[in-house]
């Protein structure tokens, strides 16, 4: 799946090309490829492949053997056109429609014009079926657990596989997931949940900031001031849509606070990953918050992996310990790196990056391997109560 729409700009004037390259760059994040057309050459697709989102032909004294070209190409092998041209010539606008053009425009072309192309192209890849990214939710059994370093370096390894991924940081008050990729949010989350009813995949780049690595991320803002219990659950649920939507793979932070827009998350979540530490109040926390997601939301154990955080395969409460007060659930276990950890967050650089041979960054690699594994019984549930309670707090 692809992030960025992909745009095939061609024409025969060198000039014309380059100012229309650069209005449609200033739209958004996409890609634009231009193909300058040589006398001998009509067909504008000609060697294009894979075809691209959208051409964009600007058309000058060859037109009618262009768009003859592309009128001859099965319909299958057309990308949506958009032709630009000059007004006023009926025959050109009638070969261009049965070319199958969407639009015709004559320069000059105002950005509303394009704006609008591009967001019906968005909108129309959002709603190809199959175009669904998976989606993982990264909680805290216990306050502290480590499920933000959990959320941040599994999307960074994901994205560094080659795979389009966002990562949203779902607490608005006290998120922290910026911290760790040294980026301040401008239009962050808050922003994006208003707007989520007029969103599509091209519009939410607004809200996005982009690490260097391609790794989107959508937190909330420093001047945000939202409580997560006043967020709607039906703009969660078209948040989320768009995010699936646009990329391959959405990892979500979610803070331990459990009502309508969290519980929307996790139980359209592919995989639900619970992070705790070795202690008993750590175990008694997941217990409860087992217990929540299975038998309150519905959701199957298969989707549910508890990741064990700073383990000591010394320490009192053992993996038989775990795994018998959580069964049925997957376990996977991350080792006890506090300075490495530590050191990442405070100068804002995933651990792959600064420490790509460290036990903690194999074993982070290890898990995001262990998520491509599909599970029996593990498809999201879609039906659900709302809930308005918190998990259970130790003082």
């Amino acid at each position: 799946m692809r992030k960025r729409l992909e745009i095939l700009l061609a024409g025969r004037a060198q000039e014309e090309l380059k100012a229309l390259e650069a209005l449609l760059c200033s739209q958004g994040d996409i890609q634009v490829t231009s193909r300058l057309m040589l006398n001998g050459n009509v067909d504008p697709l000609e060697g294009a492949n894979p075809l691209p989102d959208a051409l964009v032909l600007l058309v000058g004294d060859h037109w009618e053997a262009e768009l003859t070209a592309l009128h001859e190409r099965p319909a299958g092998e057309r990308p949506p056109l958009l032709v630009v041209g000059p007004k006023g010539n009926v025959e050109l606008i009638r070969l261009a429609m049965r070319a199958g053009a969407r639009d015709f425009f004559s320069p000059p072309i105002d950005d509303s014009e394009i704006m609008q192309f591009l967001r019906e192209l968005a909108r129309d890849r959002q709603v190809e079926p199959g175009r669904m990214a998976r989606t993982t939710a990264v909680i805290n059994a216990k306050g502290g657990s480590g499920a933000s370093l959990v959320a941040a370096n599994l999307a960074h390894r994901l994205v560094r596989q080659e795979r389009d991924t966002v990562l949203v940081d779902m607490d608005v008050q006290f998120g922290s997931l910026p911290l760790y990729f040294n980026l301040v949010p401008d239009h962050g989350l808050v922003r994006a949940l208003e707007s989520a009813d007029s969103l599509d995949a091209l519009a939410l780049e607004a809200y996005l900031q982009r690490h260097e690595s391609g790794l989107g991320l959508l937190a909330s803002s420093p001047g945000d001031h939202l409580s997560l219990g006043e967020v709607p659950e039906t703009r969660v649920e078209q948040l989320l849509q768009v995010l699936g939507g646009a990329n391959d793979e959405v990892v979500v932070d979610l803070p331990r606070w459990l009502n309508g827009a969290t519980a929307c998350v996790l139980e359209r979540a592919d995989h639900v990953l619970m992070v705790m530490q070795q202690s008993v109040a750590h175990l008694h926390d997941a217990q409860r918050l087992r217990d929540i997601l299975v038998h309150e939301l519905r959701i199957s154990p298969a989707r549910i992996s508890v990741v064990v955080n700073r383990y000591d395969k010394k320490n009192d409460v053992d993996l038989g310990s775990i795994g018998d007060a959580l069964p049925g659930l997957k376990l996977h276990t991350l080792p006890n790196d506090f300075k490495r950890a530590s050191h990442s967050i405070n100068v804002g650089s995933p651990l792959r990056d600064i420490a790509p041979k460290a036990p903690l960054t194999r074993q982070l690699k290890v898990l995001a391997e262990a998520l491509e594994a599909p599970s029996p019984g593990s498809g999201p549930v879609r039906k659900r109560s709302l809930l308005g309670w918190a998990l259970p707090r130790r003082h």
